[in-house]
C-alpha cells in the first residue's frame, strides 16, 4: 500500500528521535509508539481496523472511549470529536467519607485497647452504617478534542458507506478484538510486543503533543485528565536528552 503523504520519518518528527520508552523522574516507565511507527502500522490495516487506529492516534482517546463513539460524536464541520470520559471512578458520598475516617479512629484505638466491648461495638455500628452506603456515580463528563478535517472527512466517508446511523456504534467491537488487531498489525510492522495494545496509542498522541509545543494545560483537556499531575507526567520527555537545547542556544 503506497501511503507516502502520511510517511513521518524521525527526522521528520524530531531533531533526535525519542526512545520508544519514557522514564519518569522516579523510574517509573511509560511505553508508547511513535509517529513513523504508527504509519507503518496503518500500512498494514484497511477499512474500519485501519480507521479505528487512526481515531486512537489521533485523538489519545482511551480505547473504552472509542468504542462508545457514535456518528453524532463528530461534528463533521468543525471537525471535532466529543468524548465521554470513562475513567473516572464512583465515589463514596462525604457521609460515608466521614463514617470510614471513624472507623479508621476506632481500629486504632482498639489496638490500644482490645479488651474493649464498647469501642468493639462502636467499630461493628460504624461498619454496618458504612455498610448501608452506596458508591455514588460520578457526574457525566464529555471532552471536545480537535481532529484534522481529513479525518473527518474519512469518518463521513466511512459511516456513509457502511450506512451506519447516528446513534449507532462507529467500531461494533470488543476490547479484545481491538487487541487483537492491533498485535497483528503490530507484529507485521516490527513493534516491540510490549507495546502492540492500544493504550501505547493514547501515551503516544501525549507525548507527541509535548514534543510538538502543545500547552499542558491544552493536553490536559485533550486526554481528559482529572489532575494536572498526570499530565505533567508526559513532559518528562522533554529532559530525555537535553543536548539539542544546548545546540538551539547562542552564547
Amino acid at each position: 500500500m503506497n501511503n507516502k503523504d502520511n510517511e513521518i520519518l524521525p527526522a521528520e518528527w524530531h531533531e533526535i528521535e525519542p526512545p520508544a520508552v519514557l522514564k519518569t523522574r522516579t523510574g517509573h516507565e511509560i511505553k508508547y509508539i511513535r509517529p513513523y511507527e504508527v504509519h507503518r502500522m496503518l500500512s498494514f490495516l484497511e477499512g474500519r481496523d485501519r480507521l479505528l487506529v487512526e481515531v486512537l492516534w489521533n485523538t489519545g482517546a482511551r480505547v473504552s472511549e472509542v468504542l462508545e463513539l457514535t456518528p453524532s460524536s463528530i461534528d463533521f464541520h468543525q471537525a471535532t470529536i466529543t468524548i465521554r470520559n470513562l475513567k473516572k471512578k464512583r465515589k463514596l458520598p462525604k457521609k460515608a467519607k466521614d463514617i470510614k475516617n471513624e472507623i479508621r479512629g476506632l481500629e486504632l484505638a482498639l489496638k490500644e485497647d482490645p479488651e474493649s466491648k464498647i469501642l468493639a461495638r462502636k467499630l461493628d455500628d460504624a461498619k454496618r452504617r458504612l455498610a448501608e452506603y452506596e458508591k455514588e456515580a460520578p457526574p457525566v463528563v464529555y471532552r471536545t478534542v480537535p481532529i484534522r478535517s481529513q479525518l473527518a472527512g474519512k469518518i463521513a466517508g466511512y459511516c456513509m458507506n457502511e450506512r451506519i446511523k447516528p446513534q449507532e456504534k462507529l467500531f461494533p467491537l470488543t476490547r479484545v478484538r481491538v487487541y487483537q488487531i492491533i498485535q497483528e498489525a503490530g507484529e507485521k510492522a516490527g513493534i516491540d510486543r510490549d507495546r502492540r495494545h492500544p493504550h501505547v496509542f493514547r501515551h503516544g498522541f501525549a507525548v507527541n503533543a509535548v514534543l510538538s509545543g502543545v500547552p499542558p494545560l491544552v493536553l490536559r483537556r485533550w486526554l481528559g485528565h482529572a489532575s494536572m499531575d498526570t499530565t505533567l507526567v508526559y513532559t518528562e520527555v522533554l529532559a530525555q536528552d537535553t543536548k539539542a537545547y544546548l545546540e538551539r542556544m547562542e552564547f
